[in-house]
């Protein structure tokens, strides 16, 4: 019998699939669930792979880039391992919304997805890589900043309708 049908797992097996998804590595459909030692299907509409992301990669606006790893190759053809880093750099990005310079972490790929949105605004708001600290604070304080200016708005439209009646 094999695993595909369901039958019991051993201990060690269990938890290595389970480290596995805890680090965001797929197990080719299939899920451990934590009440029984059965396999079951994951369904279609959560049978996605998550890539695994650095911390560093985490902390700001690295526009879906992160470290990678490779081989330096010598003349002789002898590899030795390396790893191949983004180009990060701290930059002052101007917030239209805000009125204001914002720091961040970038990379020279995303200043250039920056320009090519219309702005910071526009690219924290189109992007799905935002990361998890600088990135979602920011656009929270934007999409604030926006509401409070449309509601400003309606109240002095109808400051203006009054007046004028």
């Amino acid at each position: 019998m094999s695993i595909w049908t369901g039958r019991a797992l051993s201990s060690p097996l269990k938890s290595l699939l389970q480290s596995w998804t805890k680090f965001g590595l797929r197990t080719n459909s299939l899920q451990v669930s934590s009440e029984s030692s059965n396999f079951s299907p994951i369904s279609k509409q959560n049978d996605f792979q998550v890539r695994f992301r650095s911390n560093r990669s985490r902390r700001g606006l690295y526009g879906g880039k992160d470290i990678r790893t490779g081989n330096n190759v010598s003349f002789s053809n002898r590899r030795t391992r390396r790893k191949f880093k983004p180009n990060v750099f701290k930059k002052r990005v101007y917030s239209e919304t805000l009125d204001e310079m914002i720091q961040f972490h970038l990379t020279t790929s995303t200043l250039r997805s920056i320009d090519k949105a219309g702005g910071l605004d526009n690219y924290l708001q189109k992007t799905k890589h935002l990361g998890e600290k600088e990135g979602p604070e920011t656009l929270k304080r934007i999409m604030k900043a926006k509401k409070t200016a449309e509601e400003r708005a309606m109240m002095n439209q109808v400051k203006e309708t009054s007046e004028a009646i």
